[in-house]
């Protein structure tokens, strides 16, 4: 299981979910209970302000409600999420990024080498693919300043961690579900978290049930051993429970194992088999995408169902220029590493970061048409609002 965990951990960088391993390849279909209460849309840092909706669409208040909900996220956001600007500009740092061997990790790097520029300190990238707590010794071994890494779950690098914390080096995160407590447990931030992945599946669930006019049979392509990608299913299951009565929910839970090997277009082409009436098949995180609208071509099942997800790279953009998947919502990888850096000029100065929780929750939209997946393919996703260097710089005072 450990295994499993580091290698999976390496590809939870690219963004906000990977929720490992986990059972067989069976369907387990259920009704969604009956509407409640829709849960209230949380505001992504620096979203647009949706349009107000001028007709309620058919299918009912939980239908409205999904629709009202998924206006705020049809716009790219255009700020940052920190709004205080640093007391004084903090002296010259040293930051080691851990960085896996994934593309994923490599666009969160740019951002660290962008945002560390800006400030004018001093990056050292140390590479790593199976063993985090090797890379994370190197980089204590080196004298930094500060440590960032995505995705990994602090049990895997606890030794170091607290090795770090005796040296008087901080630890930063992203994508992972441990609560940062600065000095009480030396992680200073962790954004794209549990809160964030649970808004993930919300936002995705909202946008297929006001997509189908709260008609949809859904069946979720995940791998649910690891814990983001269990909040992800959640924030979808609640969402159906809240806003759609007669949607159907079903999770095709996979293994790591399967994902390496191959096999996942294969289980999902025998899910869509075993029930023809399944319409939207939702994909957890890009990575479990690859080859599924392909074999579900070639078995001539591709028609009649739209393919969806979380946290679309390049491939998923190209995807829907094409018209083979339809609409997934954005991750941004390098804007990720902004904030994590921001975090550290704040520990720099001795300045608390009162509004970490809050820029947990990346900024995040959904493309759900050529025309604005397009630009996006040469970037190989989205890095984060427009101009967010320049903001950044405005608030570091650099």
């Amino acid at each position: 299981m450990i295994r499993t965990k580091k290698v999976l951990a390496a590809s939870m960088a690219l963004a906000m979910a990977l929720a490992a391993c986990g059972g067989d390849d069976e369907t387990s279909t259920s009704d969604a209970p009956a509407a409640t209460e829709a849960p209230g849309a949380t505001e992504a840092p620096g979203a647009t302000e949706a349009p107000a909706a001028t007709e309620a669409p058919a299918g009912g208040d939980g239908v409205a409600a999904a629709q009202a909900f998924v206006e705020e996220f049809l716009v790219a956001p255009t700020k940052i999420g920190p709004t205080i600007p640093l007391n004084s500009v903090p002296e010259p740092k040293t930051v080691a990024w851990l960085e896996c061997s994934l593309p994923s990790c490599a666009a969160i790097g740019v951002g660290f080498k962008e945002a560390t520029d800006l400030l004018g300190w001093k990056l050292e990238v140390v590479s790593w693919s199976t063993d985090a707590a090797a890379a994370f010794q190197q980089a204590i071994d080196l004298g930094v300043d500060y440590v960032a890494i995505t995705g990994t779950a602090p049990e895997l690098i606890q030794t170091q961690i607290d090795a770090a914390a005796a040296a008087g080096i901080g630890f930063f995160s992203c994508f992972d579900t441990a609560d940062p407590a600065g000095e009480a447990n030396n992680i200073w931030t962790q954004c794209g978290d549990d809160d964030a992945v649970t808004r993930a599946g919300t936002i995705l669930a909202n946008a297929i049930i006001a997509d189908s006019q709260g008609s949809a049979n859904v069946l979720m392509v995940n791998i649910p051993d690891f814990a983001v990608l269990v909040s992800e299913r959640e924030g979808s299951e609640a969402t159906y429970a809240a806003n759609c009565p007669d949607c159907k929910f079903s999770e095709l839970a996979l293994t790591l194992d399967q994902l390496l090997a191959g096999e996942v277009p294969g289980a999902v082409v025998s899910a869509v088999q075993a029930d023809p009436s399944i319409d939207y098949i939702h994909f957890a995180f890009d990575g479990i995408a690859g080859g599924v609208s392909a074999t579900l071509a070639e078995a001539d099942l591709l028609e009649g169902r739209k393919l969806v997800g979380v946290d679309f790279s390049g491939a998923i953009l190209q995807e829907i220029v094409d018209g083979t998947q339809q609409f997934w919502t954005a991750n941004p990888k390098a804007y990720s590493a902004w904030i994590m850096v921001d975090g550290m000029a704040r520990h720099a100065i001795g300045q608390e970061n009162t509004e970490e929780r809050a820029n947990a929750l990346l900024p995040t939209f959904i493309v759900n048409n050529p025309e604005t997946a397009g630009p996006l393919v040469a970037t190989d996703g989205w890095p984060g609002p427009e101009g967010m260097a320049e903001q950044f710089a405005a608030l570091w005072g650099v």
